[in-house]
């Protein structure tokens, strides 16, 4: 017995035309497309005043990198200008420092054209750039940042600003170590 029931057919038949893709992404510049990361949970708060609350949820770790996973929060008994997150200057700000002392984050609105490279193309600093985001009023918001590459071993700092939640700066401390150990967990689906 099944859990659902039959649907009726569709009323066209629909084939898709899929062809290789003649392009793919550089590898540092977003998550690998055909793996399972490997979640690797944090769930601290970074910052908390009077009106708002940010937290690093989870990472989501790659083998070529990893998302940080983030949660605003308000309080619910205040009024807000839900349009803040929505302004350029009111975008969170996120930024790394790797314990080899090498830095890198989303200080202002760039694109990857605007990062250093060496010869091969490839970043010399880490890379880090929004990935996605949403929420409202009712739920606060959620935000992610892609970081390439994955960290060396010791202590990573993220660091958040968040102007329209009047955080100028925070950080938290993570152990890079135990990111670059879980990336051999994520399950590489397609090569």
């Amino acid at each position: 017995m099944s859990f659902f029931e039959p649907q009726p057919p569709p009323p066209f038949t629909w084939e898709p035309q899929l062809a290789e893709r003649d392009w793919e992404p550089p590898l540092w510049q977003r998550a690998s497309e055909a793996v399972l990361p490997w979640v690797y949970p944090i769930n601290a708060v970074v910052h908390r005043n009077d009106e708002f609350v940010i937290a690093v949820d989870h990472l989501s770790v790659y083998p070529n990198g990893f998302n940080i996973h983030s949660t605003v929060l308000h309080d619910p008994h205040r009024e807000h200008d839900v349009g803040l997150m929505m302004h350029p200057l009111g975008s969170p700000r996120v930024g790394v420092r790797f314990a080899n002392g090498q830095t890198g984050g989303r200080r202002e609105v760039r694109g990857p054209g605007d990062i250093p490279m060496d010869d091969q193309g490839i970043p010399i600093e880490p890379y880090v750039a929004g990935a996605g985001g949403g929420g409202g009023p009712g739920s606060g918001w959620k935000f992610w940042v892609w970081v390439y590459p994955l960290p060396p071993d010791g202590p990573m700092e993220v660091f958040f600003s968040i102007p329209f939640a009047r955080l100028e700066e925070a950080s938290i401390t993570l152990d890079g170590s135990a990111v670059r150990a879980a990336a051999p967990q994520a399950q590489v689906i397609w090569t």
